[in-house]
């Protein structure tokens, strides 16, 4: 077997995850192309009261941007800075030395989001957990990737009807918001009068699009669904949900970060040392449900996955083939520690079915 450097394989499907502590999520990431001032590349801001202050850095146009992305309360935003001659794929090198996660978006040209697309694609194999919000692409296909459709939106400023894309800022403001506490399904854009709808709702909903909607005195997210329209074993309908796909997120981020942290390398592979991470688990598992993430009505769970582990010695050593349950623990597989999992992720109330008798 080739000698690599020690991985953790994370595969969700719909049933089954394997997962410590909740991560910071919450991220909105925007790209400028700006020349105003180029002593800096990455600004981090909490609040307008920071951006204020820093208003003389950027052009009027990116400085609004900035500030509709952090009108929504977003756990932090990050605005990445490049010179007007360079492109998406010098500020992705960027986003990626600097921030592990978040929502990432720009206000540009479809070539733009494409190489956004493809990199956020090309992580998520990786298992890296970067989300983005594109603007009108052509059937992008994918969980981490969401797809703005409406043409044109109505600022309750002075900018009035705009382009759709000016509004991809507000967005990721919008949905790094949310995170993993809420759905966007509604979520008021307070920041419109109101927006183009488009010709079908159903049609771009079922095609994988993100679309606003007029509600009254309101504009809402119509549903909040990303781009992920071919199902499969791994990739099943409830992933097609933000909300899904955050939680998701949020439990391999934390896995990943706790194992490589707090456990690579400083423990022996024996069966007591993977009960001290099981046990990690499934209370991080219990903090989840309080959190009201997972079903307090489910299960919830983590331990060695006797199948595989079993398997494994059954090519080395046939006659474990015999081997009930408790022998498979007790003999840890080499450097490997296979666990699996089964847990209920809730999802926002989102439809209603209410039958009433008249007598």
């Amino acid at each position: 077997m080739a000698i690599t450097l020690p991985s953790i394989e994370i595969i969700f499907k719909k049933l089954a995850s394997n997962f410590i502590e909740r991560s910071e999520r919450g991220i909105a990431i925007l790209i400028v192309k700006d020349d105003t001032n180029i002593t800096f590349t990455t600004k981090t801001y909490k609040k307008t009261s920071e951006l204020e202050a820093d208003i003389a850095l950027y052009t009027a146009t990116n400085y609004q941007y900035i500030a509709d992305t952090l009108s929504f309360a977003a756990n932090k935003v990050v605005v990445v800075r490049i010179a007007t001659t360079e492109t998406m794929t010098d500020a992705l090198t960027i986003i990626e030395s600097t921030v592990k996660t978040g929502w990432i978006t720009t206000v540009g040209e479809a070539a733009d989001y494409t190489t956004i697309i493809n990199w956020v694609k090309a992580k998520e194999l990786a298992g890296e957990t970067y989300q983005t919000v594109v603007y009108n692409a052509t059937t992008p296909d994918n969980k981490h990737v969401i797809n703005f459709a409406n043409t044109s939106v109505v600022f309750n400023d002075t900018r009035a009807t705009q382009t759709g894309d000016k509004y991809l800022p507000s967005l990721i403001g919008i949905l790094a918001a949310c995170n993993v506490d809420r759905g966007s399904t509604y979520f008021v854009c307070n920041n419109l009068l109101a927006v183009t709808e488009v010709a079908d709702n159903n049609v771009a909903l079922n095609a994988g699009q993100l679309i606003l909607i007029n509600d009254f005195d309101n504009v809402k997210i119509g549903l909040g669904i990303n781009s992920l329209t071919t199902f499969t074993a791994t990739n099943v309908e409830d992933m097609r949900y933000i909300d899904t796909v955050e939680a998701m997120d949020l439990m391999v981020d934390d896995i990943k970060n706790t194992w490589s942290n707090d456990f690579v390398g400083k423990y022996k592979n024996n069966y007591n040392n993977q009960i001290l991470f099981i046990s990690a688990i499934n209370t991080y598992f219990k903090a989840l449900t309080d959190a009201e993430i997972l079903d307090n009505g489910y299960k919830n769970y983590a331990d060695v996955d006797v199948v595989t582990q079993k398997a494994a010695w059954v090519l080395i050593k046939p006659e474990a083939e015999t081997w009930d349950d408790a022998t498979v623990r007790n003999n840890t597989y080499k450097r490997i520690v296979f666990l699996g999992g089964d847990v209920k992720i809730l999802g926002a109330m989102e439809n209603l079915k209410f039958n009433i008798s008249i007598f």
